[in-house]
């Protein structure tokens, strides 16, 4: 760690979910994803941009019987090097395709989709999560960061949000694992604030 922050994009991640883990109470994002999806034990599932692959350790750690796989092209232990829009897996192989805050960082979405379809069996799911609005929005708006507005997404099918409190070491730190800075007005915190995930079957 530099300056107190990870120095890479994937150690920053998991830097920054391990502190939203603790501030919320569960592990985020993958313990409240399986939650709200209720992946039966039977179903094979396959994990599109798995990182470092702590969604299979915990359907791992919930006894998932059945075969999960992960893949991403900078891949952590237990997780295959494969890029979405070419998965190297044949046709009808998975009953469930997950890109867990993923897909709209890839630079071919559709293609990803096509793929993730491809290998789906008949009466599959693909399941899609990204950040929703109130994802930290009260953090940024103390830190004269407010999000962006952006395109309406469509209506997801599921919405989870888990209240949390920010102090301003916490936001000091968050800011450093976008590789970020930006004056933290301690008079400001703590703020009530929120994780959120948005989840789609597109």
């Amino acid at each position: 760690m530099a300056g107190g922050h990870p120095a890479s994009a994937s150690a920053r991640l998991g830097a920054r979910d391990s502190l939203l883990s603790r501030l919320c109470g569960r592990a985020w994002p993958e313990s409240v994803l399986l939650d709200a999806l209720g992946l039966f034990p039977a179903l094979d599932v396959l994990d599109v941009g798995a990182g470092d692959g702590r969604p299979l350790r915990e359907l791992a750690r919930r006894g998932h019987a059945s075969r999960v796989v992960g893949v991403d092209p900078t891949p952590g232990p237990g997780v295959q090097p494969a890029h979405a829009e070419a998965l190297p897996f044949p046709d009808a192989r998975f009953d469930v395709v997950l890109f867990a805050r993923v897909l709209a960082h890839l630079p071919d979405p559709a293609r990803a989709l096509a793929e993730a379809r491809r290998v789906l069996r008949p009466g599959g799911q693909v399941w899609a999560a990204a950040h929703g609005p109130a994802h930290l929005r009260a953090t940024r708006a103390a830190l004269r960061q407010p999000l962006a507005p952006g395109d309406t997404p469509p209506e997801p099918a599921v919405i989870l949000t888990y209240p949390l409190r920010v102090t301003a070491d916490d936001a000091r730190f968050l800011l450093g694992t976008y590789g970020e800075e930006a004056e933290v007005s301690p008079h400001l915190f703590p703020v009530q604030d929120a994780a959120q995930l948005l989840v789609w079957r597109p």
